[in-house]
């Protein structure tokens, strides 16, 4: 189910990636809406719940379960946000907050991932959780603290998508990774 949701988590961070990297530019409506680019995050959103649900739902929950639904909440409710946001108009700000104690949470979970790991996968998950930090950082920057980073913010959040979830997604289809 992760490979499931790494694959749309990654399309979608590629269409907000574009969508900001675009926003400041003159022609920003030629390249993607900021209410289709919504449907990504909504469908995503939804998507991330239906797998907390299968992870909550099995005879034998353990810790893992509970953790791993967690940290799938994490970005489930980060692409609904986003979405929902779209459609109200919201300026974002409390999306910025959520994402800084969000970046907050992710930092530890990359150490212990690190600490703990055991295959190359592992490894692989420590580093995408340092990315994410950075990235759910940048976008509190850009939110809430009103920076100017949109179009650096965008690439990173395109580069991420690609690296940290679509490919590795891709890859256990594919069964290059295990």
């Amino acid at each position: 189910m992760l490979s499931v949701f790494l694959t749309f988590a990654g399309i979608c961070l590629c269409i907000n990636g574009v969508r900001l990297y675009y926003a400041d530019a003159a022609a920003a409506g030629a390249f993607i809406n900021e209410k289709d680019a919504a449907v990504a995050n909504l469908f995503t959103g939804a998507l991330g719940l239906a797998v907390i649900y299968s992870l909550l739902n099995t005879p034998d929950v353990t810790l893992g379960n509970y953790s791993g639904a967690a940290y799938i909440g994490l970005f489930a409710l980060t692409y609904t946000w986003v979405g929902i946001n779209a459609f109200t108009g919201s300026d974002g700000r409390a999306l910025g907050w959520f994402s800084l104690l969000v970046s907050l949470i992710a930092v530890p979970t990359a150490l212990s991932t690190y600490f703990t790991a055991q295959t190359a996968f592992d490894y692989w998950l420590s580093i995408s959780w340092l990315s994410w930090a950075v990235l759910w950082f940048m976008f509190f920057l850009l939110l809430v603290q009103q920076r100017k980073i949109a179009r650096l913010t965008g690439m990173v959040s395109m580069i991420q998508g690609i690296a940290t979830a679509l490919m590795p997604a891709l890859f256990t289809f594919w069964k290059i990774l295990a």
